[in-house]
């Protein structure tokens, strides 16, 4: 599948040319506010055990380095410290996503451990993530749903975004960001079938360690392939059964994703489920319904969430992100889905249980599925013989139904608050805002580090 384009070039351009002078003011109030949500739940993510068992493991390695790692005492060097809060970046399936996958989870933990240990400013890191996010969304945004096959995007996308978040913040020209790019290609990696386990979360956190690596090699002169992405055999043809659509790429610099296609999760799961919770909550509110008047519960779904949400029972609280019964279950009894639902204590509460063998859920080949709507229909039978159905196209926290400034807030801090100490949330809050006009990110680093 040789393209005879020129994708690697077009982006290796544009994350080159980026600057923020150039960038509208809205996309960078969105960058501002996806880089406080993944410092949320990286934080509240730094408490699970895979993220304790990958710092335990970066600390046993002893490598010196300036680069902290979040919710923790000590620093290590900037990819493994990359690898540490990549992963407790995912650890929660909190981090929000744009299209194919959650970029900022492996863009973020990378850029923030370069720009430690290289005393960059606020600035710096602000330009280089939105270049990062920008060429990843789009690359994102070209591939054909049919043609993805079974690869976990936060591994794969996630490798290149964060490798050109990195060489834009060591200031890396053309040619070389097409070196970091083909660097990353062969160590973009990461399989599905590891949804709801420990290796889904460390997907975003070796990313992010690779981000570090290829542009680091590609800025002391190594070489790869300038093709990368379009070659035969390059990231495209090895990934896709499908050639990816040209137009995203040809968008870049002209629209941006920030502002039309993040979405900031208000549940800590897998996205896929989200619409079929938004209806579930919407009935309950609006009808007041309850959870002893509902004899059954149908939820049909598109083709990519029923390929993932793959547990009918959950064993685990990482099971338990992807259970639509359990998820359903809890928003019907509890009226909401909350980061305490997901501990392995709270999926195996026997109600919860009970009522999540009520839930049904159907593949309906006509909802249209794509990486940008993952429509659901809920009918719920009551037991008075009622029915109640409710439709939902886009979930709350997209463009199309954003989340509010308090909300985002308030998601922030409660994560936040598992891991550090209000000062430290206040002050993280405080930097954020004014991101720009910070000398050097070293100080944020070390509120994050608590």
């Amino acid at each position: 599948m040789d393209l005879g384009r020129n994708d690697t070039e077009r982006i290796a351009r544009f994350v080159a040319e980026t600057s923020i002078e150039k960038l509208p003011v809205d996309v960078l109030a969105a960058a501002k506010t996806a880089i406080l949500d993944c410092f949320g739940v990286a934080l509240a993510g730094t408490r699970e055990d895979c993220a304790r068992i990958c710092a335990e493991e970066v600390r046993s390695e002893e490598a010196r380095g300036a680069a902290s790692l979040w919710g923790r005492s000590f620093k290590s060097s900037p990819s493994l410290a990359a690898l540490a809060n990549g992963t407790a970046t995912h650890a929660l399936d909190y981090d929000h996503g744009v299209y194919l996958g959650q970029p900022t989870s492996a863009i973020v933990p990378a850029a923030m451990a370069l720009a430690e240990a290289r005393g960059a400013s606020g600035r710096d890191l602000l330009e280089a993530y939105v270049a990062g996010f920008e060429a990843t969304a789009k690359i994102a945004k070209s591939i054909p749903e049919e043609g993805r096959g079974g690869w976990h995007s936060a591994g794969t996308l996630g490798t290149l975004g964060a490798t050109l978040s990195c060489a834009k913040l060591l200031k890396l020209d053309i040619d070389p960001l097409r070196m970091a790019l083909g660097v990353a290609t062969s160590m973009a990696s990461g399989t599905a079938c590891n949804y709801g386990t420990m290796t889904k979360p460390l997907g975003a956190g070796l990313a992010a360690r690779s981000g570090v690596m290829a542009a680091c090699f590609a800025a002391r002169g190594f070489t790869a392939s300038d093709k990368a992405l379009e070659a035969a055999t390059g990231f495209f043809g090895s990934f896709l059964s499908l050639p990816p659509d040209p137009a995203p790429l040809e968008e870049l610099g002209r629209s941006y994703e920030l502002t039309q296609g993040l979405k900031i999760k208000p549940y800590a799961c897998g996205g896929l489920s989200h619409n079929a919770i938004d209806a579930v909550l919407e009935i309950r509110d609006r009808e007041g319904v309850t959870a002893d008047s509902v004899e059954s519960i149908r939820v049909e779904v598109a083709k990519h969430a029923w390929e993932r949400l793959v547990f009918r029972v959950p064993r685990t609280g990482l099971e338990g992100k992807f259970c639509m019964g359990y998820l359903l279950a809890r928003a019907m009894i509890d009226g909401e889905v909350s980061l305490d639902h997901f501990s392995d204590a709270a999926v195996r509460e026997q109600p919860i249980l009970e009522f999540a063998e009520k839930v049904h859920m159907a593949l309906n080949p006509a909802l249209a599925d794509s990486s940008e709507r993952r429509p659901s229909k809920v009918e719920i039978r009551l037991r008075n013989g009622k029915i109640l159905s409710r439709y939902i196209e886009y979930a709350k926290g997209g463009p199309q139904a954003p989340l509010s400034k308090s909300e985002l807030n308030r998601k922030f801090v409660d994560c936040a608050r598992r891991a550090i100490d209000d000062k430290a949330v206040q002050g993280i809050l405080d930097c954020v805002e004014d991101l720009e006009n910070l000398k050097e990110v070293a100080g944020l680093s070390r509120l994050l580090a608590g």
